[in-house]
């Protein structure tokens, strides 16, 4: 989105008082107003990642540049675990097996109960079993991702 040609009127001073955007944008800026508008005050905006045996759900926590995310009961992580994975992640999903906020299911792990993770990505890369930008994997239901929502940017 960001690479299209926008162009700008400008009044007799070089102020600018209007933008002309391809169409793509402009539908994304709809799509994105509609779904800020449905949104009620305390409402929270879930977001969901899929990756090959598993499906997650959740919602940043805290401040916009640097959110942590809070993963849904219910969601699940793959079994799977890349050797390049962090041992941080690998780490913290020994942790969670053995409190029991994550188990074995049939085909992945199960969470238990909601969890409060310091980032997206660290999220992610415990839930698809291999190293991932937050930011890019999770996306909302109108297919936005955190990165295009606002999050991670100061």
């Amino acid at each position: 989105m960001l690479n299209k040609q926008v162009n700008f009127i400008v009044d007799n001073q070089g102020n600018r008082i209007a933008a002309v955007v391809p169409i793509d944008i402009y539908d994304d800026l709809m799509t994105l107003q509609k779904a800020l508008v449905s949104n009620k005050p305390g409402d929270r905006e879930h977001y969901q990642f899929l990756v090959k045996d598993a499906q997650a759900k959740g919602y940043p926590v805290g401040q916009r540049h640097k959110p942590g995310f809070m993963v849904a009961k219910g969601s699940t992580a793959s079994f799977e675990q890349a050797g390049s994975l962090r041992q941080a992640v690998i780490d913290l999903r020994n942790n969670l097996l053995v409190k029991g906020v994550l188990v074995r299911s049939n085909s992945c792990y199960l969470f238990t109960e909601d969890h409060l993770f310091n980032s997206p990505s660290l999220a992610a890369s415990l839930i698809a079993g291999n190293n991932r930008s937050g930011l890019d994997a999770w996306s909302n239901d109108s297919g936005f991702t955190l990165k295009q929502s606002g999050y991670g940017k100061k």
